[in-house]
C-alpha cells in the first residue's frame, strides 16, 4: 500500500552529489547528524519510535495508540502530534492534531519545525513553499535518511517519480536496511512501468521485514497491476495471515475479484472487513470499494446508494470534509448516469458545506478552484459549451496562480473532456495526452477520441491500455471496466 499521502532536478542532483561525498568513511559529524527529537521523556521517545514503525507499515490504529502514549508522557512533543495527525481517523482529528503540532513547534528543533511547516503547507496545497521547506530540511540534515524519505514522498505525491527515486536512493546510501524505502522505490518504479525493478524492490522489502503485512500487500498490488490476479490474491492472503485486520489487503482481494468479474465474491470479502472494522474510517473504506464493485458491473444506482450510506457515517460525526468529498463522488456518479442536474446539486452542496465549515482558508480556496472543474463538466454534459469553456478558463487561471502540478494536469484533463463533448477529437487528444496517464479514464477518453477520428487501431490500443491499467480501488478504473471488459452484450 502506498505510504505517501508531494521539483527541481538540478537541486536534487546537487543534493545527491553532496551525499555521495558524505557517504564515504570521512563523513563529518555534522553530516551524520539526525533530526533531533525535542522531548526529555525516554518513554515518549520509545513510544514515538514504536508509533513510527507502525506508521511506516500503514498500520494506523496501532501507530495512533503509540503516538497517544508518547503524548501522555510528554504532551508538548510536537513531532508526535504531527505524526498522530497523519494516522488520525477523520479530518477534524487530523487538523486538531496538526494545530497542536504547530503550537508546540516553537519549542522544537529547527528540523522538527521544518517538518511541521512542510506538513501544514501540504494541507494548504502550497506545494512550492512546501518543497522549499523540505529542501532546506535535507540540506541541514543530509545524513538523515528520514529527511530524504519525506522529500521523496513529496515528489511521489506529485507524481514526480524519478525525483522521488533520487531521494529514496539517497536515503538507502545512509541506511539500506530501512524497509519502507524499498516499498517506496517499488511504487515509484511501478508508476514508471519498470515492473522488473519494482518487483525486485518489493521482494527486498519482504526480505527485510517478513513479519510486516504491508510488505506482502505492496507486492500483491504490483501483481494485480500486472494482471496476475490470482497470484495477487495469494499475497494479499499472506498479508492477512500476518494481520487479519490489515484493511488494505481485504480491499486488494476484493478489487482482484471484481477485476475477475466475481463482483458478489468481492462484496462478500468487504462484508468481512466491515464486520471487523476498528473504526468508522475502515467501514467507509469498505463502502467506497463496495461502490466501485457496483460501478464495475454497471450498476450506478446501487453505487450511488452505497456512497449515500457512507455520507451518513460522516454526517453522524459532523465530519464536514469527508461529507463534502462524498458529495463530489456522488456528483461524478450522477454525471456518469446522465443526470447533470443532480450532479450540479451535489457539487454545489459539497462546496456550501466547506464554505460554512471551520476548515483552513487555504482548504476552502482549493475547494472553490476544484468546484470550477466540476461545474465545467456539468455544463459540458448539458451541452452548454460556451459556459463550460468560460468556467474551464477560470479554473485554469486559478490553478496557474497556485502552480500545483497535479491541478495543472487537471486543466489538461478538463480541456480534453470539453473537447470530447464537442466532438473536437484532435483537440481532445492533444489535451488528454498532457493529463495524468496513470488515470485509466484519460486513456479511455483518448481511445474514444481516436475512434471518433476513425483511427480504429490506435483507439483499440488506448482502450486496452485503459482496461489493463488495473488501478487499485479506483472508481475511474471501475467506470472503464464497465464500458470495456464488463460491457453488457446488446441483444
Amino acid at each position: 500500500m502506498r505510504y505517501s499521502r508531494r521539483t527541481r532536478l538540478i537541486a536534487i542532483l546537487g543534493l545527491l552529489l553532496l551525499f555521495s561525498a558524505c557517504a564515504k568513511k570521512e563523513l563529518s559529524e555534522v553530516s551524520r547528524e539526525k533530526i533531533p527529537l525535542t522531548t526529555n521523556s525516554p518513554e515518549a521517545i520509545s513510544e514515538y519510535q514504536k508509533g513510527m514503525e507502525f506508521a511506516n507499515t500503514t498500520q494506523r490504529v496501532k501507530a495512533a495508540e503509540h503516538f497517544q502514549s508518547a503524548l501522555k508522557a510528554d504532551p508538548k512533543f510536537a513531532l508526535a502530534w504531527m505524526n498522530l495527525a497523519y494516522v488520525s481517523p477523520g479530518t477534524d482529528l487530523l487538523l486538531a492534531a496538526m494545530d497542536s503540532a504547530r503550537k508546540h513547534a516553537e519549542a522544537a528543533s529547527e528540523g522538527e519545525q521544518l517538518m511541521i511547516k512542510a506538513a501544514y503547507l501540504g494541507i494548504e496545497g502550497k506545494t512550492v513553499e512546501q518543497l522549499a521547506a523540505l529542501e532546506k530540511l535535507v540540506s541541514l540534515f543530509p545524513g538523515d535518511e528520514g529527511a530524504h524519505l519525506i522529500l521523496g514522498n513529496y515528489h511521489f505525491g506529485l507524481q514526480q517519480y524519478r525525483l522521488a527515486i533520487n531521494s529514496y536512493n539517497a536515503a538507502t546510501l545512509i541506511n539500506n536496511e530501512m524497509a519502507i524505502l524499498h516499498n517506496q522505490l517499488g511504487y515509484s518504479q511501478r508508476a514508471l512501468g519498470n515492473y522488473g525493478e519494482a518487483e525486485k524492490a518489493f521482494k527486498y522489502y519482504i526480505r527485510l521485514d517478513s513479519g510486516n503485512p504491508n510488505a506482502y500487500d505492496s507486492y500483491a498490488e504490483l501483481l494485480m497491476e500486472m494482471g496476475r490476479y490470482k497470484e495477487s490474491i495469494e499475497f494479499y492472503a499472506l498479508a492477512l495471515e500476518k494481520d487479519p485486520y490489515f484493511v488494505a489487503s481485504h480491499i486488494g482481494i476484493a478489487c482482484n475479484q471484481s477485476f475477475l468479474g466475481e463482483h458478489n465474491k468481492a462484496r462478500s470479502q468487504l462484508e468481512i472487513l466491515k464486520s471487523i472494522a476498528q473504526n468508522h474510517i475502515v467501514t467507509r473504506r469498505a463502502l467506497y470499494t463496495e461502490a466501485s464493485t457496483y460501478v464495475c458491473e454497471g450498476n450506478l444506482v446501487k453505487a450511488i446508494e452505497t456512497i449515500e450510506s457512507s455520507f451518513v457515517l460522516w454526517e453522524e460525526r459532523d465530519d464536514i470534509a469527508n461529507m463534502a468529498n462524498d458529495l463530489v463522488v456522488l456528483g461524478n456518479l450522477y454525471l456518469e448516469l446522465g443526470s447533470p442536474e443532480k450532479a450540479l446539486a451535489s457539487f454545489n452542496r459539497s462546496t456550501q458545506l466547506i464554505n460554512e465549515s471551520n476548515l483552513p482558508q487555504a482548504v476552502i480556496n482549493n475547494t472553490h478552484a476544484t468546484h470550477l472543474y466540476n461545474i465545467a463538466r456539468v455544463f459540458a454534459a448539458q451541452g452548454k459549451h460556451n459556459r463550460a469553456k468560460e468556467t474551464a478558463e477560470a479554473f485554469s487561471h486559478e490553478v496557474k496562480r497556485r502552480n500545483n502540478p497535479i491541478q495543472l494536469q487537471l486543466v489538461s484533463q478538463l480541456n480534453g473532456i470539453l473537447g470530447l463533448s464537442r466532438g473536437s477529437y484532435e483537440e481532445a487528444i492533444e489535451h488528454l495526452k498532457q493529463a495524468n496517464q496513470l488515470n485509466p479514464y484519460n486513456l479511455y477518453r483518448i481511445g474514444i477520441a481516436y475512434e471518433g477520428l476513425g483511427e480504429t487501431a490506435e483507439s483499440a490500443n488506448y482502450l486496452l491500455r485503459a482496461e489493463e491499467l488495473n488501478v487499485l480501488n479506483s472508481l475511474d478504473q471501475a467506470l472503464v471496466l464497465s464500458k470495456t471488459r464488463f460491457k453488457p452484450v446488446e441483444s
